[in-house]
C-alpha cells in the first residue's frame, strides 16, 4: 500500500497524475479518431437514422493517457509505490492490449479467451496483502489459493462483465466511471486517500474520452477500451478487499453477464444482436427478446430513445453503489 509523509503531498502527486491522464487522453482523441478512420476501423451506429460509421477501439486513447500518466509518474512517486502502481497497471495494460488484438481478430472462443486472461492476471498476487476468504461471520485462510485464484478470476469475470454491458453510445463508459468513483469513496472510507493513487489514471483518462464515446458518439471505446476499465475495477476490487462490496455494486452487470451467457448458450443468432429503431427514434428490442440483455429488457419495458435508455442504466448502476456505500 501507499505511504506519505503528509496527505497534502499525497493529494498534490494524485491531482498531477489525474491530469497527466486527462489531458494526455484528450489531447490523443482526435488522432486516435482520424487514424482509425483512416484505416478503416469503423463500425455502424446501429440506433441512428443515418446508419453513419463512426470509429471503434477508440479505448486506444485511454490506453495512450494511461500509459503516459504512469511514466511521468516517476517524477512524483517513490520507488516502492511506483512499483505497487505499476504492478497494477501492468493488468490493466495486458487486458487492454488483449482487447486491441480481440477487436482486430475477433476472437470466436470464449474459453481461449478465459484461459489467456486468467495466466495474464496472476501478477496481482504481489499486491495482496490479506488472503483470507470472509463469508458472513466466518473467515477462510486459504493463502496461495485466494491470490492466485479467485483473485485472477474475479478480475477476470468482471472484466468480461464490463465488456458485455455495451451496446449504446456511452455506456460501457459510464457505468464504469460511477463504479470507480464508488469504489474510491469506499476505498477513502475504509483506507484514506492512501490507495487513491490506483484510480488517479484511469479516472482522470476515463473522464476525458466519456464525452466523446456519449451520444451522439464520435467514437466507440471497443475491446480495449472496455478491458481496461473493467480490469481496472476488478483489480483495485481485489487490491482493497471488497469482493463483496464489488459483487453488490456489480448486480446490474450481473444480471446483463447472465442474460447473455444464457442466451450465447442456448439459443443465440447472429441476427438478432442488435434491436432497431422506431420512428420516434425510441428503441425496440429484437424480435421476441431472442437476444436478451438488460439494455432490452428495459426498452421492452419503456419506450427509450438511446439516450434515455443509457441514462436509466447508469441510475440503475448509481442506485445500487448508493446502497452499497450504506450499507457495506
Amino acid at each position: 500500500m501507499f505511504t506519505a509523509p503528509n496527505n497534502i503531498q499525497l493529494i498534490y502527486k494524485l491531482i498531477v497524475i489525474f491530469l497527466y491522464s486527462y489531458f494526455i487522453t484528450m489531447w490523443s482523441i482526435p488522432y486516435v479518431i482520424n487514424r482509425l478512420r483512416k484505416y478503416k476501423y469503423l463500425v455502424e451506429d446501429k440506433y441512428k437514422k443515418s446508419k453513419k460509421k463512426i470509429p471503434t477501439m477508440g479505448g486506444i486513447a485511454i490506453l495512450v493517457g494511461v500509459l503516459v500518466s504512469l511514466a511521468l509518474s516517476q517524477i512524483l512517486l517513490a520507488r516502492e509505490d511506483l512499483g505497487n502502481l505499476f504492478i497494477f497497471y501492468f493488468i490493466v495494460i495486458v487486458y487492454g492490449l488483449y482487447g486491441v488484438v480481440d477487436d482486430l481478430f475477433s476472437f470466436k472462443q470464449r474459453y481461449d479467451k478465459i484461459f489467456a486472461l486468467l495466466i495474464l492476471t496472476f501478477p496481482i498476487a504481489s499486491l495482496i496483502r490479506d488472503t483470507q476468504l470472509n463469508l458472513i461471520y466466518t473467515h477462510f485462510e486459504i493463502g496461495v489459493f485466494y491470490s492466485l485464484l479467485i483473485v485472477p478470476v474475479y478480475i477476470m469475470v468482471v472484466a468480461n462483465m464490463v465488456n458485455l454491458h455495451a451496446g449504446y453510445n456511452g455506456l460501457t463508459q459510464g457505468l464504469s466511471l460511477i463504479l470507480l468513483i464508488t469504489l474510491g469513496i469506499k476505498s477513502y472510507m475504509i483506507y484514506g486517500i492512501d490507495n487513491l493513487i490506483y484510480l488517479v489514471p484511469i479516472i482522470g483518462a476515463v473522464i476525458a474520452f466519456l464525452p466523446n464515446t456519449f451520444y451522439p458518439a464520435k467514437l466507440l471505446p471497443g475491446n480495449v477500451g472496455d478491458f481496461i476499465t473493467g480490469s481496472a475495477i476488478g483489480a483495485f476490487i481485489v487490491v482493497n478487499h471488497m469482493l463483496w462490496f464489488g459483487i453488490f455494486i456489480l448486480i446490474p452487470h450481473i444480471i446483463n453477464f447472465i442474460m447473455d451467457s444464457f442466451t450465447i448458450l442456448i439459443r443465440r443468432k447472429a441476427d438478432v444482436k442488435f434491436g432497431s429503431l422506431r420512428k420516434d427514434n425510441t428503441i425496440a428490442p429484437p424480435p421476441s427478446m431472442k437476444y436478451k440483455s438488460l439494455k432490452f429488457i428495459i426498452c421492452s419495458w419503456f419506450n427509450l430513445t438511446e439516450t434515455k435508455a443509457t441514462l436509466a442504466l447508469y441510475a440503475l448502476t448509481a442506485v445500487f453503489c448508493v446502497i452499497g456505500l450504506i450499507a457495506f
